[in-house]
């Protein structure tokens, strides 16, 4: 009897919750990116005041919010090798942040100006990508 193949092998689950989490993840950057610039734009050029104002302001988060439940989801849909490494990065990522958040509050009691909450989102980030290569490098 003659078996029919696939044309195509099914997918590794890790691999098909990582597309899916690129493309979500690229069309809410997008989206972000959208609103952002238009919200920008509309704000310098029409002036509005009162709650609009601060409506507009917050407009981008909307799209941001988008992305935890892309990131939830992808999370949950890979395996748990994918899981361990991604919470290993998460970790040593908060304790960075946490470690430079104090050192910076320190050193605002000694005298420095206090810094934008952005920093700490600039810090976080960044420290989770490196840590993430840093993590991904030693399984291989």
């Amino acid at each position: 009897m003659k078996q029919t193949q696939l044309p195509h092998p099914p997918l590794n689950p890790t691999v098909a919750a990582t597309r899916r989490y690129n493309v979500g993840l690229a069309l809410a950057m997008a989206a972000y990116l959208v609103v952002l610039f238009a919200t920008i734009w509309t704000i310098r050029h029409y002036d509005p005041q009162g709650f609009l104002r601060f409506v507009l302001a917050l407009a981008p988060l909307v799209p941001i919010a988008l992305i935890v439940p892309i990131g939830v989801r992808y999370f949950r849909e890979t395996d748990e090798f994918e899981r361990r490494m991604t919470t290993e990065s998460l970790a040593i990522a908060a304790g960075v942040t946490a470690l430079l958040s104090a050192t910076y509050a320190f050193l605002e009691n000694a005298g420095l100006p206090p810094l934008s909450a952005w920093w700490t989102w600039t810090v976080l980030m960044l420290s989770w990508a490196v840590a993430r290569m840093t993590v991904c490098r030693r399984y291989r």
